[in-house]
């Protein structure tokens, strides 16, 4: 276009404009200029006239620019278009929703439902067929659909009703109907170390401290959501791993993941053991910082990470300081039961100028005399040895949350840089009321009695058997007599002290959770351990026997956690998929013959790991197993095995 054309099409637009213009100043002139009585008229006409104004401008318009017209053409479609389409939908689902709700019968069938089954499965029926499963299937925990009602010592008590059991979603085929599925099982599959579901104890302290909290805290940490029981739990954790401080988080994972991504950041380096659980290497991936991976426990292969690092500083004349750097291991490997060589990773990391990370949620509460987790077990202490020890309080002390513990600095750093501490509602508070208390158990104080009742019984009148420990030794300091020994040693005392004759003696395996406390809770579970894995590993036992060049323990002896890998023999020419299979049988025959819940790992134990352990069975210890539960187990053990490697397996 030249300028001539383009000079006659701005002129075009400009006597378009100021003939609108001169026709509206018209109008309101003779609107002003009428009377009233001819007004209305004079408007009705110069109203009328408006429209063949608008359509002689649009005429114009368009033969001067089609395509100015055609853009706001468009525009204005669309907006009639979206401005329909959204009342029309409103109304549409309006009308949906009116259509779909229930009927009254539909609902009270709904409730009645509910009432005679209970909630369904999430899985639904599942069947349990090794040679109907495919590949992708075959290793794949869907679940068993049992429903757990309660946890009494080291039994699990399966619902009772239809859902749990009659309409289990374990369905095995041939001669185990679901009728036939044991009621209660020895537990060897939580992480409930120290027994504390069973403790009645604890159970007091949540009721009580219900009544006074009630069940949320309502707000993060830093938005009303502290309460004093969040603070005291800090306080007593604080004492009790001899730290500086201590941080709350309201869940195990997040305490984890968050403590991670709130020292590293972009730049910053890391240094993890390939071995790590999800919860860790999710907070190296939030971190976003430079990440360098060793093979697991393995000392010499850190070594060599670590020099070549410095390797790599010194060609770059770089300063170590010039950015952060950790090392981030597991005190108990979650997926491997293994420990990892602090008192050598330390070294490491003075030598090389880390930091070190600890998450130590399976080794609190479990490892060491006094139960202050990996380092005291390993002799070395935290904030000297360990600048950051995070862990769940999940397991060994019976909880909801998790807690890192350190110095001041790394304890406020967190409270305004903890992702898990800032934008999440804090814990509820009579949980950690809970925790206070398995803190003060672990150090062996007195417990209180929470209900506020007195005894003001005569002598006569006492149950000495349903007395609760602490019960027992306030009764005996009222008579001025020892309150040492364990339960069975303190109602014969009090007994004897009024005359009363034992009813029946305790047997051993009858030890109950508040029966221990102090360092003789640990040390009990110490003993469970050792008496477990040495149960395992008995050659000379006629069903252990069973067990040799079929599964091999890769855990450590000391390990709660224990874990059986198929032996090279057996795991030779076979995937994955069908060592899960193989093993997923085994843990299943445990639980339908041998009455003993042990888990299956190989279904679950893969996604957001570095590195995939191999398909394991789990047995986890606990302090109320005795030797005769242990016994049960290699039992039930042996004679899985045996039925699933000799093809007599659950069909």
């Amino acid at each position: 276009m030249d300028s001539s054309t383009a000079t006659m099409t701005v002129n075009s637009h400009l006597q378009n404009v100021q003939s609108l213009g001169y026709a509206t100043g018209q109008m309101l002139r003779m609107l002003s200029s009428k009377s009233l009585s001819n007004s209305a008229a004079s408007a009705y006409s110069t109203i009328s006239t408006i429209p063949s104004l608008y359509a002689s401008w649009w005429t114009n318009l368009l033969l001067s620019d089609p395509f100015h017209v055609a853009v706001e053409a468009l525009l204005v479609v669309m907006c009639l278009v979206l401005l329909l389409l959204q009342r029309r939908s409103d109304w549409r689902f309006s009308q949906e929703r009116k259509k779909g709700a229930p009927t009254e019968k539909e609902i009270d069938e709904l409730l009645k439902d509910w009432k005679e089954f209970g909630r369904r499965p999430l899985g639904g029926n599942i069947e349990r067929n090794i040679g109907a499963r495919t590949e992708n299937e075959a290793g794949a925990l869907a679940g068993t659909g049992l429903v757990v009602e309660k946890i009494e010592g080291s039994y699990i008590y399966l619902h009772s009703g239809r859902q749990g059991l009659e309409r289990g979603s374990l369905r095995i085929v041939g001669d185990h109907s679901p009728s036939k599925l044991p009621k209660a099982v020895l537990n060897f599959a939580t992480f409930d170390y120290l027994a504390t579901s069973s403790s009645a104890y604890l159970r007091g302290v949540a009721k009580s401290s219900l009544s006074v909290y009630g069940c949320g805290s309502c707000g993060p940490r830093g938005f009303y959501g502290t309460i004093d029981a969040h603070l005291e739990v800090e306080d007593e954790m604080s004492s009790f791993l001899q730290t500086e401080g201590a941080i709350l988080y309201s869940d195990g994972a997040s305490a984890v993941t968050s403590t991670v991504a709130a020292f590293a950041k972009r730049g910053d380096l890391l240094v993890v053991d390939e071995g790590v659980n999800e919860s860790l290497l999710v907070g190296v991936n939030l971190s976003r910082a430079n990440v360098r991976y060793f093979r697991h426990n393995d000392v010499r292969d850190l070594r060599r990470t670590l020099e070549k690092v410095a390797a790599q500083d010194a060609a770059l004349k770089r300063k170590g300081t010039d950015q952060r750097r950790f090392i981030i291991v597991e005190g108990v490997y979650r997926n491997w039961g293994t420990f990892a060589p602090l008192q050598q990773i330390s070294n490491l990391k003075e030598e090389f100028n880390y930091r070190l990370i600890v998450d130590d949620s399976h080794g609190i509460g479990v490892l060491g005399k006094t139960g202050r987790g990996s380092l005291e077990h390993a002799g070395l202490n935290p904030m000297v040895h360990c600048e950051i020890l995070t862990f769940s309080i999940e397991n060994a002390l019976g909880s909801v949350g998790g807690m890192t513990v350190g110095s001041e600095e790394v304890v406020d750093h967190q409270r305004l840089s903890g992702a898990g501490y800032c934008f999440s509602a804090s814990a509820p508070p009579f949980l950690s009321k809970v925790c206070v208390a398995s803190v003060k158990r672990l150090k062996g104080a007195e417990p209180e009695i929470v209900d506020g009742s007195t005894k003001e019984d005569s002598e006569d009148e006492l149950h000495v058997d349903n007395l609760r420990v602490f019960e027992l030794k306030n009764e005996l300091k009222k008579r001025g007599l020892s309150v040492s020994g364990r339960k069975a040693d303190l109602q014969a005392r009090l007994r004897h002290s009024f005359g009363s004759a034992p009813v029946s003696q305790k047997r051993e395996s009858e030890v109950t959770a508040d029966e221990l406390s102090g360092p003789h809770l640990v040390e009990t579970l110490h003993e469970n351990i050792a008496s477990l894995y040495g149960k395992l590993t008995d050659s000379s036992h006629e069903y252990a026997n069973k067990l040799h060049d079929r599964l091999v323990i890769t855990s450590n002896p000391e390990s709660p956690l224990i874990y059986l890998r198929l032996s090279d023999a057996e795991a030779y020419g076979r995937t994955r998929a069908e060592q899960s299979e193989i093993l997923d049988e085994v843990a299943r025959h445990c639980l339908v013959e041998g009455e003993v819940a042990i888990v299956s790992t190989g279904g679950h134990v893969k996604k957001y790991l570095h590195l995939v352990p191999d398909p394991c069975l789990r047995i986890v210890a606990n302090v109320c197993q005795s030797r005769s539960d242990a016994e049960m187990l290699v039992q039930a053990l042996g004679n899985a095995v045996e039925c699933v490697f000799e093809g007599n397996m659950i069909e």
